[in-house]
């Protein structure tokens, strides 16, 4: 080990970083880099069959419409970050499974045009069946379809639904174009 990797790794441990709650974007983005990164999405069908989507905006996987998720903090358990995940994402709490539907090991791999290409390139995604409270309405505030978090209802994937999300193709037949 090189006096610079001990040097930051004692930096960190000196830290006294509380991340029950998450931590720093960079500080996320620099772990993300050294290993995988459990998330859990949520998949939401309403009563005539629709799939909920969001639409999603950012430098790792570019613009397109994806299920709504959110990656694990430290010491958070399923049930917790689903329903902080469906707080943020949805704007409401849900019902949910217990076990997950799907879990997919995902490698988007290195990306060579962002400055660190590790960043964001290995999750550990488990996908949860959800049911939203009787009587949902989607609530876009002023929010256009163009902005990132815009909820849709889909009664079949759009040709824009976000490529790593295919992992779960096997689940999302019945929404496939």
């Amino acid at each position: 080990m090189t006096p610079q990797v001990e040097a930051a790794i004692e930096l960190l441990r000196n830290a006294e970083l509380d991340t029950d709650r998450g931590m720093p974007e960079a500080l996320f983005w620099t772990v993300s880099a050294l290993i995988p990164v459990p998330n859990v999405d949520l998949l939401i069908v309403n009563g005539r069959g629709e799939l909920l989507l969001s639409w999603r905006k950012d430098d790792f996987y570019g613009e397109s419409w994806h299920i709504p998720g959110g990656c694990m903090h430290f010491n958070e358990s399923f049930g917790h970050c689903i329903q902080e995940t469906a707080k943020r994402e949805i704007h409401t709490e849900v019902d949910y499974d217990e076990e997950a539907v799907a879990v997919r090991n995902v490698i988007r791999g290195l990306h060579y045009s962002q400055r660190h290409p590790r960043e964001r390139g290995h999750n550990v995604a488990m996908l949860f069946r959800c049911r939203l409270p009787e009587g949902f309405e989607i609530d876009n505030g002023q929010l256009c379809e163009s902005d990132n978090g815009y909820l849709k209802w889909f009664a079949k994937l759009p040709e824009d639904f976000m490529q790593i999300q295919h992992i779960y193709d096997d689940i999302l037949e019945p929404w496939r174009i």
